[in-house]
């Protein structure tokens, strides 16, 4: 019992996450290149499809499944990621994956400013209350980004993180875990789906397992034997990820036509 205590409670990684560490794992031809490329596009296709959802939600159902502090958390998260990883793609032999991550990242803020948009025009009185003015609800937006960004970056630099991939992981864990949380406190199925539901369970299983991209990208830091946290951290997400597919089927069903004619999204 001791020990135990003393593994998760007395313990860290001995190495830390390099950007030497992307390039070795990513690179064709080097061991393990196949499933550790095929786990990062999975893993990305995921991180596209939770946002998809988000705005495909809102414009059919007139609701989003996130709150609003989510979507300025991931908009100053992404903002940051562009320069990072563009920093890296710079300084570390124009690596294919620093760039790729960059736009991403970019792509990432487009969806995520989308979001904040349809917030302040079709959600601003569940999201920002009936009184809100426009002025009142982009004054909060931009408040909340800049206190995310500020922060985020001290963290990143804290963390000695020079890749985001300390910090990426928290990501996931809030995209899992809040939504269900959100849906139990709204009480109702608008603004959420079953497909967004399965996605987010997968979404857990793919961060957390064994063979995740961040164990097969930086093993010394994030194996199992390493990293006996990050493995706690991923059952309560899946656990949580899980209970919001629960918390959905115990929301009365949504209507067969909106109120603005439209089919909602099962």
């Amino acid at each position: 019992m001791m020990k135990m205590l003393k593994t998760l409670f007395g313990s860290y990684p001995s190495h830390n996450v390099v950007l030497d560490n992307f390039i070795q794992a990513l690179t064709p031809g080097n061991p393990g290149f196949a499933i550790t490329l095929l786990t990062v596009v999975i893993t990305f296709i995921l991180g596209f499809l939770v946002y998809i959802y988000s705005f495909v939600l809102v414009n059919r159902e007139g609701h989003g499944p996130y709150p609003l502090w989510m979507h300025t958390f991931y908009l100053a998260a992404d903002f940051m990621g562009i320069w990072v990883f563009l920093n890296a793609y710079l300084n570390y032999q124009h690596f294919w994956f620093f760039m790729l991550a960059s736009i991403g990242e970019l792509v990432w803020v487009g969806m995520e400013v989308y979001c904040l948009y349809k917030a302040v025009t079709i959600e601003k009185n569940e999201l920002f209350g009936p009184t809100a003015s426009l002025n009142d609800a982009l004054r909060l937006i931009i408040f909340e980004v800049i206190i995310f960004f500020t922060s985020l970056n001290l963290l990143r630099v804290e963390l000695g993180d020079v890749s985001m991939f300390k910090f990426w992981i928290f990501t996931q864990v809030i995209i899992c875990t809040v939504p269900g949380l959100y849906l139990e406190q709204r009480q109702s199925r608008l603004g959420a789906c079953w497909q967004l539901n399965i996605v987010l369970v997968l979404v857990a299983i793919m961060s957390f397992n064994p063979w995740n991209m961040w164990s097969l990208i930086a093993p010394q830091f994030f194996s199992m034997a390493n990293n006996s946290w990050y493995y706690v951290v991923g059952l309560v997400t899946l656990f949580f990820a899980i209970r919001g597919c629960f918390q959905y089927q115990k929301q009365a069903p949504k209507p067969t036509r909106l109120a603005n004619g439209k089919r909602p999204i099962f």
